[in-house]
């Protein structure tokens, strides 16, 4: 329903991720999701009714007024200018980061390719074919590679520092695609005990949102938007309370381990992808030079890659 995936994920590994998952295949999908969503779809804290300040939640343009989750959630795709303005900000740092990177050892010609056995729910949904195959010639020449961002982050987190990560992926996408690298960008909010009881044996929720389609140009008003703090702060929010009795702290954020990270991809259905890692603390500034590092790793990564 609306390119949303559901469902209980349990990690193949010991030391893994254990979550209930809502992952949608587009801004819009989720858009429409929430927009269905009834006080019935929510046993325990009941996003349509509970109210968040919108300084809190990164939202300072809307003067304050509170608004409900699912109220927060609809202005999904909204220009918000400070969001705009750290993606700007983020850009100008990383006017050199590709030429710092040797991609010339690259000889196959770039391929959207359906190798990974992962259907585009959107455009099934619409009827379209489920994969779109296109050939481009290429310096880089890889399949498509993920940046994955993680948004979440415990209420005493700014909002700015949440959305530094974002900014920097944004950025980012655009510079690899001019380098003829094939990105998509998705963000992602894992927290632990959501739940007062362990349904199907685990009390945590992850929600993620493609923001940017691999072989779709980069939409930045809706890709900002859903990878904000204050998406996160209303839209994911509701995503992880439709799995069971909620908690109204919903849980506690924390920065993944590599394991953890990998099952992420894995319950996105990822393959060639970075998990960035959480914004916990600092500056805005530590934040997007902790981001460009992010991106410089999974970069030296995918280029360092040998042929299969």
């Amino acid at each position: 329903m609306y390119g949303i995936d559901k469902g209980t994920y349990k990690s193949p590994k010991g030391n893994g991720l254990n979550a209930h998952y809502t992952v949608a295949h587009s801004p819009q999908a989720v858009s429409d999701y929430l927009a269905s969503l009834k006080r019935t779809d929510f046993e325990g804290w009941n996003p349509a009714t509970e109210r968040w300040d919108t300084k809190w939640a990164g939202r300072k343009d809307l003067g304050g007024k509170t608004l409900t989750n699912l109220e927060g959630a609809a202005l999904l795709g909204d220009y918000v200018e400070d969001d705009h303005k750290q993606i700007a900000n983020a850009s100008k740092r990383m006017s050199d980061l590709v030429d710092s990177i040797d991609v010339s050892e690259f000889k196959r010609r770039l391929t959207w390719s359906d190798s990974r056995g992962r259907v585009n729910a959107t455009r099934l949904l619409n009827g379209d074919s489920t994969f779109r195959r296109t050939i481009r010639k290429s310096s880089a020449p890889v399949e498509a590679v993920a940046l994955v961002i993680p948004t979440m982050g415990n209420c005493n987190i700014k909002p700015e520092i949440l959305f530094a990560k974002t900014a920097v992926a944004l950025a980012a996408s655009e510079i690899l695609s001019e380098a003829g690298f094939t990105v998509e960008v998705w963000a992602y909010a894992y927290s632990e005990g959501v739940l007062r009881t362990a349904v199907n044996g685990t009390k945590n929720c992850i929600a993620a949102v493609q923001l940017k389609a691999g072989d779709e140009p980069l939409n930045e008003a809706i890709a900002a938007s859903g990878g904000s703090s204050w998406f996160f702060r209303s839209g994911m929010f509701a995503m992880w309370a439709t799995h069971g009795d909620a908690m109204s702290h919903l849980g506690s954020a924390r920065d993944l381990n590599p394991t953890e990270g990998a099952d992420v991809c894995n319950i996105i259905g990822l393959d060639k992808a970075h998990v960035m890692r959480k914004a916990t603390s600092g500056t805005v500034e530590k934040a997007i030079k902790d981001g460009i590092e992010d991106v410089i790793q999974a970069i030296t990564a995918w280029t360092e890659a040998t042929e299969e």
